[in-house]
């Protein structure tokens, strides 16, 4: 990849076009490779377009992204505004790690809608909010993400890991940040502003 990408540098281009550039490297190799690049990128000026199917690699490395489903345009826009206002259920799932949580039959949510949480837009609640039941606790270090089931749907908190958690098959309450709430339109599958 270095020698590749020193080979399109003497050329002195006035594009360069990376097409899953690090789709073959281990994962240590990966994040070092992609640093070098976003460095390289920032030092030369040069535009460049970034193709992979990878979003952490997108988020980090592009200053607008183009999601793309089908050969269809989604969305385009910065990281930021991809990640925080997603045009589509598609986008929403597929931006994000672990993905927006997307609900049909959460309470209040109304007929023909889709409400879309980001893990980290959920908390725990001793005062009430939701019931859930917790099926699974994944430890990543500093965070924690909970696995847990509101009636038949799947969803996902992301915690701090330092604070106390509910253990497995517990049943808990949640509540969500209703500044950080989207709205999807079930049958498109389009943003809503509500």
């Amino acid at each position: 990849q270095r020698v590749a990408m020193g080979r399109a540098i003497v050329r002195e281009p006035q594009v360069f076009l990376f097409d899953e550039p690090l789709s073959n490297l281990d994962a240590k190799l990966r994040t070092q490779t992609r640093l070098e690049i976003q460095k390289l990128h920032r030092d030369l000026g040069i535009t460049s377009l970034y193709v992979t199917h990878d979003q952490m690699e997108a988020m980090t490395l592009g200053q607008r992204l183009m999601v793309m489903n089908g050969g269809q345009v989604e969305q385009f826009g910065t990281p930021e505004e991809v990640y925080n206002r997603p045009a589509s259920v598609f986008v929403a799932s597929f931006i994000g790690a672990p993905a927006m949580n997307l609900l049909r039959a959460a309470p209040g949510v109304p007929a023909g809608r889709i409400l879309g949480v980001r893990p980290e837009d959920l908390y725990l609640s001793s005062a009430g909010g939701w019931p859930v039941h917790i099926d699974t606790l994944e430890l990543l270090g500093a965070e924690r993400l909970i696995h847990a089931r509101l009636g038949e749907e799947s969803l996902t908190l992301r915690v701090d890991a330092q604070a106390p958690v509910p253990a497995i098959g517990e049943t808990t309450h949640i509540e969500v940040n209703p500044d950080r709430v989207h709205w999807f339109e079930a049958s498109s599958g389009q943003r809503v502003d509500a």
